[in-house]
């Protein structure tokens, strides 16, 4: 039987795999870094982030538990894998791709009480993107943004006047292949850029 990807809400099962290859992705931002100044700077910083993210209570956790808290029903948010399969048996899967998407950049602002938290709640935003090395260019992660970006669209949205209000994605990067992915394959415009980082946009058309 051919090999399959199968792209799927992130399962307890996945969530060890889903930390590493998490942890795999911050390399990749470390190693696309444009000087060795900035690469010394990047491996400081995200080793140091990784450090904080995969312990006990973090947003990975010991072995990506912190995924599943965070990334399950009810919270509003949602992990999805891509999932590597040969043949009919769950022993020849391996995750090679994962995207988390939650609604807000900040949780702690809802429930809504001005047009700014308003935004923030129809603002839809991209975390822990990775797909593995082996895996890339095989149209993975244009899978995984579809899937995020299908159910950011299925979330219900803030009201204004009786209309639902617009929906929009959101994401900050370091890494400029990704950013290039996002803003080339994807659909994102860049909103701001600095010498470390830029934040990317994309409007979701609701009536679709």
């Amino acid at each position: 039987m051919d090999a399959v990807i199968l792209i799927r809400p992130i399962q307890p099962q996945d969530a060890p795999e889903a930390a590493v290859l998490w942890r795999h992705g911050l390399q990749q931002t470390i190693d696309a870094a444009a000087t060795e100044e900035k690469r010394k700077s990047y491996r400081e910083f995200f080793e140091k982030h990784a450090k904080e993210e995969c312990s006990e209570g973090g947003a990975v956790g010991i072995n990506g538990t912190g995924l599943i808290d965070f990334f399950c029903p009810p919270n509003d948010a949602c992990m999805f894998v891509a999932i590597h399969c040969e043949g009919r048996t769950s022993d020849t899967s391996k995750v090679v791709g994962i995207v988390g998407v939650k609604r807000g950049m900040d949780s702690e602002k809802f429930p809504i009480d001005s047009e700014e938290q308003r935004v923030d709640y129809n603002t839809f935003s991209i975390w822990k993107m990775s797909v593995a090395e082996e895996s890339r260019g095989r149209g993975i992660g244009k899978k995984l943004m579809a899937k995020a970006e299908e159910w950011a669209k299925d979330q219900k949205p803030s009201m204004v006047d009786g209309v639902a209000a617009k929906k929009r994605m959101r994401l900050y990067t370091a890494n400029p292949i990704a950013a290039a992915f996002y803003t080339s394959a994807v659909g994102f415009v860049v909103e701001e850029k600095t010498d470390h980082y830029g934040i990317y946009v994309k409007d979701l058309d609701i009536d679709k």
